[in-house]
């Protein structure tokens, strides 16, 4: 069938031009279908009903004005973290300036007066913000406590016959969801520094020493005996703030070494080894 230089594939069942392959769909056309278009054929095609159906409404229509957001850790997406992942950010920023900043002061390039100014002022925003972000901690630990409750005792009710099949679907769908919900949100905020697992070694280090640099210099560099007990007292608490990250991080490392050995003993195949190996050296580079 042609039509001023077009035909219909015989595959895709569109219009096309006459030539070696479908516009459309991209096949060989039949050789009674090659023929160059004609000369005349008019430069704008000629509007005829295709024998596809054409897109429903909706997916020709609706165009949306933001692009979906992907999904995130557990399916989340990134409004339900929003808060969460703003407190951190903040957090994280006043961290690494704080941090940089007594760097400065042990090589020489901040003077003491300077230093405790800026010093001061980094110190009161984060003391607001993390009680802010360990009253969050403490509400969601608290919440997941009562539906980890819940879902136990949904169980027990369930398997003496007291609760219907339906019902603890029902019910159990409702916990796991919001538990879902909670989980990311406190991972987030379990990592204040906004730091990689495979980093934690590296950075519990630096700030390990910037507590005995602080100790030992500190005097000599102008601060009062106040002004060194406040820093290492500060710097303490962020290596406080870091140790379930740094059990985190143990605990993944351990299970590495555990599958290497496996692997060395014959236990486990190859392909078995790295697949497992790469699962849990991913986890590494996560921040939460």
């Amino acid at each position: 069938m042609a039509l001023l230089g077009r035909v219909v594939c015989p595959y895709c069942k569109r219009l096309t031009l006459k030539g070696k392959y479908c516009m459309n769909c991209g096949k060989e056309l039949p050789p009674e279908l090659q023929e160059a278009p004609s000369a005349a054929a008019p430069a704008q095609p000629v509007q005829v009903p295709e024998a596809k159906p054409q897109p429903r409404p909706a997916e020709a229509t609706v165009t949306p004005t933001q692009p979906q957001p992907p999904a995130t850790v557990e399916g989340m997406i990134p409004e339900e973290v929003t808060e969460e992942r703003k407190l951190i950010e903040q957090l994280s920023k006043l961290y690494s300036w704080s941090l940089r900043l007594i760097d400065l002061l042990l090589d020489g390039e901040a003077t003491s007066d300077v230093f405790t100014e800026i010093y001061e002022e980094y110190s009161s925003r984060i003391t607001t913000l993390d009680e802010k972000r360990r009253d969050m901690i403490a509400k969601y630990e608290e919440r997941l406590r009562e539906l980890n409750e819940r879902s136990e005792n949904l169980k027990i009710r369930h398997e003496i016959g007291e609760i219907g099949d339906r019902d603890y679907i029902r019910q159990k769908i409702e916990i796991d969801k919001e538990i879902s919900k909670i989980r990311p949100k406190l991972a987030i905020l379990q990592n204040p520094i906004e730091i990689r697992l495979a980093d934690i070694p590296s950075f519990t280090q630096s700030v390990e020493k910037k507590v005995k640099d602080i100790n030992e210099k500190g005097t000599q560099l102008g601060l009062s005996s106040q002004q060194i007990s406040k820093i290492i007292s500060d710097l303490q608490s962020l290596l406080d703030a870091s140790q379930t990250l740094i059990e985190q991080h143990n605990k993944i490392k351990h299970e590495i070494q555990k599958i290497e050995i496996r692997y060395k003993i014959g236990e486990l195949k190859q392909d078995e080894y790295l697949a497992q190996k790469q699962r849990l050296e991913r986890q590494l580079e996560l921040t939460f």
